[in-house]
Parts: C-alpha cells; structure tokens; sequence
C-alpha cells in the first residue's frame, strides 16, 4: 500500500512511517521543512517520498493525498494550555487532511488523538464510550473540536479511525517535547509529585498499531491506547531505576499543584508559557487508565514492559548528550 503520514517529522508520525516501511509499504510524507524529514527518518534506515506543503495548504494536501491507500494523521502543533494558534492549525489541518483522503476515497484514514480529550475526569476508567471533557482553554477548545468533527464523518460512514493515545515514550525523537520534557525537568531538576497518575505507553507500541490498523480490513472505529497506567511515585521509581540514580522529588496535594500552576501562569509572559499550566495540572491529577485491553489484543500488539521503554529513553538522552552530568557523579 501506499500510505500518507503527515507529521512523519515528529515522534508519532516517524516511528510509524519507519514501521510502515519496514513491512514493506510506500510511504509519502507532508513535511513543511523537508530539511527535517532526513533528522526523522534516518535514524530508523528508511526513506520516504517528500510532499512539501503545510497541513492546512487544499491543494497540497490533495496532490499528497493523490494515490494514497491510507493517511495516518499524526501531525500536530503542540499547546495545551496555551492560546488558539496552534489549536486553530490542528483543527484546520485535520479538516483538510481527512476531508481530502475522503473525498479521494481513501481506503482507511487514522487519526492520533490523545487522552486529553477525555480529562480532567471523574470517571475510574476511560472506555470507548467516555464522554469528551469539558475544554479549560482555547486549544483545548480546539482539539474538542476536532473530535466532534471527525465523530460526525464517521457517523456519517467514512472509514476514519480515531486512536486515542496515552503519554508516549521511547527512544528516537526529533524534538525532546512532551514525555522528554517531563524526563529532562525530573533528571535536571526536581520532579513534583501529586496525586494521581499518568499512562505511559512506548511509541514502538503505537507505531504497530497503527500498521495494523491501516492494515486491517474491518473498520473499527475507535481505539484505546493508554499503556500502563502508573501513579507518579511509581513513574519516578521507574525512572530512577532507568538512571541508576535518584531524582529530587517535592510531594504536593492537588490544591498545592493547582496554586502552583496558577502562580506560574500569571508570571509568564506572553512570548514564553508557563512551565505548568492549571489544565496541565488537571491532567495530573486526574489522569486514569484507559480501558484498552480488547482494542490492542484486536491489533495483536502486546505492551513493551515500562522499565525497558525508561531504559531505553535514558539510553537514547545519554547517547545523544542530553544526560552529560552522568559522568560526573
């Protein structure tokens, strides 16, 4: 098959692009900054055929679309908390994108979504069924959105699968953002601890995961993938185990988190966010785990243990010079 990723320069969409080729499939890839496809890519020995175009540019995304089998939607411009820009482009994006591969007829469409569409939440568990939560910013506004939007092309019958991903760690980034920034603040400098926990998926995992999908020749509409769901001691027990060595840690009540986050935000600037947002903080300590049994057994994907994706994260920041005190204990 010959399948579009878009965000194949980030650390979803390059995992994923470099398992679609190495079982054996074309893979095309949008990427505003062609430049930054080889950085992506070559770490996992693969190539892909470049389209150079934004994800909100019609005519680009229909020449890219042009031909595709599949597209897996996996770019994104990240901004929880934060303002519309950067909401306002994945709402657009996703629009054009998933608008084109269906008025293309595109076989199978995929789409990363994450489990911050269902959070804060008073649930136990996120199900299939979850309600979407209520937004606590713009961009979270947005990525509302564009759920209701891709719920509407599906009830409408389009074959447009939504992935609903957990946090994502592993190896092999080309930006150190999201899961790495959580890892570099705890090893550089403390990490807080609130009640709570965090799902920790590998995105090896979630790479194979959407293979199958696109692979798949039933139409399933909506998939869990939380991973292992830890409490924050535990993630920082894991991560110390990883480093050989202990990080600093600061426990906090919820209401501790929270005036914390709202300090932080009121003293950032407009050109800077802050270091912790209150949805952020939300987030924190009301993340559950995501009821994914049945959805990763369906696509045969069984879970990496999460001491080997620590492991192999702190393994990746050493090689790459990101952990150099190491050397000087």
């Amino acid at each position: 098959m010959r399948v579009l990723v878009t965000g194949a320069t980030g650390f979803v969409g390059s995992h994923a692009a470099a398992a679609l080729v190495s079982a054996g499939h074309d893979v095309r890839v949008l990427a505003r900054n062609p430049a930054r496809v080889p950085a992506a890519l070559d770490p996992h020995g693969v190539q892909a055929e470049v389209v150079v175009g934004d994800m909100t540019d019609e005519s680009v995304v229909r020449s890219a679309v042009n031909g595709c089998d599949a597209v897996i939607h996996a770019a994104a411009q990240v901004g929880i908390g934060g303002g519309g820009p950067a909401g306002e482009a994945n709402l657009v994006g996703a629009r054009t994108v998933i608008g084109a591969a269906i008025d293309a007829g595109v076989r199978r469409v995929v789409f990363t979504s994450s489990v911050m569409v269902h959070l804060p939440t008073d649930a136990p568990v996120i199900t299939l069924d979850a309600p979407l939560s209520e937004p606590m910013s713009a961009y979270g506004a947005t990525k509302i959105e564009t759920e209701r939007l891709i719920r509407r092309w599906q009830d409408a019958g389009q074959p447009i699968t939504t992935v609903v991903l957990g946090g994502i760690y592993g190896p092999h980034a080309p930006d150190l953002i999201n899961s790495f920034t959580a890892i570099l603040s705890a090893v550089e400098q403390l990490m807080v601890i609130p009640p709570g926990g965090t799902t920790v998926i590998d995105v090896r995992d979630v790479a194979l995961l959407l293979m199958r999908i696109v692979e798949c020749d039933t139409h399933v509409p909506r998939v869990l993938a939380g991973g292992h769901f830890m409490q924050w001691g535990d993630w920082v027990v894991a991560l110390e185990r990883a480093l050989g060595r202990a990080v600093s840690t600061l426990r906090v009540t919820a209401d501790e988190l929270l005036a914390l986050a709202r300090e932080l935000t009121a003293a950032a600037s407009p050109d800077e966010p802050p270091a912790l947002t209150v949805e952020a903080a939300m987030v924190m300590i009301t993340g559950v785990p995501l009821d994914d049994d049945a959805c990763l057994a369906r696509f045969g994907v069984a879970l990496t243990p999460v001491d080997q994706t620590f492991a192999d994260v702190v393994t990746y920041l050493r090689t790459i010079g990101r952990l150099p005190w190491e050397g000087r204990r």
